[in-house]
């Protein structure tokens, strides 16, 4: 196996780490948000609280191993990505820092 190779396996084993661990996270939220009003989804909310507290945020080591693996791997990927999905990926950016930020002050 050669190096490119070697490098696309990781890749793939590091972004279908992020996105089978990121479903706790996602479907938390997606919970969280559907629960109800202040006191109907109270109890919800206080579960789903407890029980992705303790990893919140964790499985974007991931994320970042992924794109740090591809930006140093494969820079001309990474550069072409980039320059192409820059608002996408900046509005996903966005999105997983609100989603943190809501997260974390609803608490």
């Amino acid at each position: 196996m050669h190096l490119p190779e070697i490098m696309l396996v990781v890749l793939w084993i590091g972004l279908t780490a992020y996105v089978l661990f990121g479903g706790a996270d996602f479907g938390a939220g997606v919970w969280d948000l559907l629960a109800g009003g202040a006191e109907r989804g109270r109890d919800q909310r206080h579960l789903v609280e407890h029980s992705i507290g303790p990893v919140w945020e964790a499985n974007h080591v991931w994320l970042i191993f992924v794109i740090v693996l591809t930006w140093t791997g494969i820079p001309s990927v990474f550069a072409a990505i980039a320059s192409t999905l820059y608002i996408p990926l900046t509005a996903v950016a966005l999105g997983i820092i609100a989603r943190g930020a809501a997260f974390a002050s609803a608490r």
